[in-house]
């Protein structure tokens, strides 16, 4: 009886586990028997992509399957799938959706994990990485049943309750997202009202909403003018608008979903694998109401979409569902383009970072971030450019205080933001400040000081002191500044005036979130 009811589970493509409690409730079983036999042709209109969404439906041993989760979530799902498919061809790209594994037209093949362990095991925080394990050594199992790196796994709520479900993870972390079933997860249940129907709302909205993270869309906003047509954006707070009233992807969404491997009509073997991009030239300006950004890049990897953020402190993270956004697409074969009229802002005060995405083929995305803040409602963009560095061929690291085991302070010439100095974390705590100094081997004519972070700005220097030596011995201090919290972008520091120096030394008085250490990943100076 074990045998056959194993058999009956992979010929189902539902996940096996080792465990005494059922794996698939009965009524789970039957339906999808009968679907099964059925044998109807799909006619789902991404059938054909080679490329599809994992879904797994996680159980911990000590919590119970939600009945109908099958028909409940196919639905659910399939509906999302239009609704992509709708917006991306608004947005110019077609009518490209995520791929489904589908039994019928009706219902997705759902791989069913019984969990080894308790819902303790797996809680809300820090839970994923528990979870994620056991699914990888399932799909290790079962490679066969992997149909792409993209995985939506949804764990039934913990809280016996149905009008106060919770517990398990539910977010995006990299290519997997995590959801939450409960018994009013249902489609039907949208725009009804009352508490069943914006519970319904909250949670299918915050499935769909996390789908988003998982297939590499970052928060953003409506632009402003957009809104009155086009709603919420779903990866903003989508979640509280979903079934309700309108709720869009972005451009910048659409662009994203683009790139990604479940969208894809094509197969590749370098999904998301290495890829760079860099700004060779960027400038900025203000005109006509409107923010224009225009610049030329190199990358390692093809870029088909370009794309831009404007995100109002506080940045990134979760504090980014406020960033408006623009998508564009490459102007030949290395430059670009922007306008970003004022009327989409919905605050025009403020510090901001721009972020500058490069969506490359194979799907994966470098970013570059730069800093502004508006002065009486106009943008100052004075910061917002890249300068022609010079080479540092036959430069030198003339000393720095401390640095941690492999990554001495040499690697910020070397042009490569992968290596970087970083003072000591892992031993021995050397307090701020730290330092590093430079010997450009002959007198150069420095205008200006740029500085390039690595994309953990934790510890990132902050405030710094910047001197020069006549001699590399005794130093003069020329300058105190501070540094941007932006990753991949070259941070610029204008001197006073323009000086004769060989000698440079850069001084961390503290760091970005007030760490005992600094980093950098490259160095560099400027004479016009």
């Amino acid at each position: 009886m074990r045998k056959l009811l194993n058999l009956l589970i992979a010929t189902l493509a539902l996940g096996v586990a080792s465990c005494n409690k059922t794996l698939i409730p009965t009524d789970e079983k039957s339906e999808n028997l009968k679907l099964k036999a059925s044998s109807a042709t799909i006619t789902n209109e991404w059938r054909q992509n080679p490329y599809k969404l994992n879904v797994i439906y996680f159980v911990p041993n000590d919590v119970d399957s939600i009945p109908n989760f099958g028909k409940r979530i196919s639905r659910i799902l399939l509906d999302a799938q239009e609704m992509f498919a709708s917006n991306m061809n608004r947005e110019g790209f077609g009518r490209k959706s995520f791929g489904l594994d589908l039994t019928n037209d009706t219902l997705i093949n759902i791989h069913y994990i019984a969990g080894k362990f308790g819902k303790s095991t797996y809680p809300y925080s820090g839970g994923s990485g528990a979870v994620k394990s056991e699914v990888d050594a399932y799909f290790a199992q079962n490679p066969t049943f992997k149909k792409s790196e993209h995985n939506l796994i949804i764990i039934p709520t913990y809280n016996t309750d149905p009008a106060n479900p919770g517990g398990p993870p539910f977010y995006g972390t990299g290519t997997t997202c995590y959801a939450l079933d409960y018994i009013n997860l249902d489609a039907k249940n949208l725009g009804i009202g009352g508490d069943i129907g914006w519970k319904a709302t909250v949670w299918i909205g915050g499935m769909i909403h996390e789908l988003g993270h998982g297939l590499n869309a970052s928060h953003n906003r409506m632009n402003k003018t957009l809104a009155p047509t086009l709603g919420t954006a779903l990866m903003g707070s989508g979640n509280s608008t979903y079934g309700i009233s309108t709720t869009s992807l972005t451009a910048t969404t659409a662009a994203t979903f683009n790139n990604s491997q479940v969208f894809s009509t094509v197969t590749r073997n370098d999904w998301y694998g290495a890829a760079s991009a860099e700004i060779t030239s960027l400038s900025s300006s203000y005109s006509n109401d409107k923010i224009i950004i225009s610049g030329k890049f190199t990358t390692t990897k093809p870029v088909n979409d370009i794309v831009v953020w404007h995100d109002r402190e506080p940045f990134g993270g979760n504090n980014d569902y406020d960033a408006v956004q623009w998508a564009t697409k490459i102007i030949g074969q290395d430059s670009f383009r922007f306008e970003c009229p004022l009327a989409d802002f919905y605050d025009l005060n403020g510090n901001y970072e721009m972020r500058i995405g490069f969506m490359h083929v194979n799907g994966s995305r470098s970013t570059l971030g730069y800093a502004y803040n508006f002065v009486n409602n106009v943008p100052d963009l004075s910061k917002v450019v890249t300068h022609k560095l010079l080479p540092t061929t036959g430069w030198s690291i003339l000393g720095s205080d401390s640095n941690e085991s492999g990554a001495p302070a040499s690697n910020v010439l070397d042009m490569n933001r992968s290596t970087i100095w970083h003072t000591p974390w892992s031993s021995a705590q050397t307090p701020q400040p730290h330092f590093f100094s430079v010997n450009m081997g002959a007198l150069r004519s420095v205008k200006g000081l740029a500085f390039r972070n690595r994309d953990n700005l934790n510890g990132a220097m902050k405030d710094i002191n910047i001197y020069t030596s006549t001699n590399g011995t005794s130093w003069t201090l020329i300058k105190s500044a501070q540094l941007s919290k932006v990753s991949g972008s070259w941070i610029n520091v204008n001197l006073d005036s323009t000086i004769s120096t060989r000698y440079l030394k850069i001084e961390s008085v503290n760091s970005w979130g007030d760490f005992f250490y600094s980093h950098l990943a490259d160095f560099g100076v400027f004479s016009n």
